[in-house]
């Protein structure tokens, strides 16, 4: 049984410094450049790049040409258009909103008997931490005052 894997075998003959001499036309003018094989190949990479990119604007502008008409025979919102023009560009949009909480936070400390006389509870290094399950949240806490009950 044949097994196959995602090794890429490079061949023998390969030269990455040769120099190609190949046909170019620019402009309806041909001319025969002579490049190495390393800089034909960043140019293939570059313009396969430029391809996707093409393909998907083009894409996209095949999406939004397909809704424009019913975003203009329907009443549709503003609200709404711009939500799908997010959509069809994979944008989401967020918008930030700062908060401020109160909690109310007990402890114990045990402090031996012996360093009860030189005991501040403003030395307690409290360290507090928060987060959120249900959204995108970045929290600064700070512990402002601490005292004895």
């Amino acid at each position: 049984m044949e097994t196959t894997t995602n090794e890429i075998v490079v061949p023998e003959h390969y030269n990455p410094n040769q120099l190609v001499t190949y046909k170019a036309i620019e402009d309806g003018v041909p001319s025969y450049p002579t490049s190495k094989v390393v800089d034909i190949e960043w140019q293939l990479e570059n313009s396969r790049y430029y391809q996707r990119v093409v393909d998907n604007n083009l894409k996209i502008h095949r999406q939004l040409e397909a809704e424009l008409e019913g975003w203009l025979d329907n009443d549709t919102s503003a609200e709404e258009i711009v939500a799908e023009i997010c959509q069809i560009f994979g944008f989401l949009p967020e918008k930030e909103i700062q908060f401020e909480a109160t909690a109310t936070i007990t402890g114990t400390v045990r402090v031996p008997y012996s360093e009860l006389s030189t005991f501040d509870i403003d030395d307690v290094d409290l360290n507090v931490y928060a987060d959120s399950s249900s959204h995108d949240v970045d929290v600064d806490v700070e512990v402002d005052h601490i005292s004895t009950v």
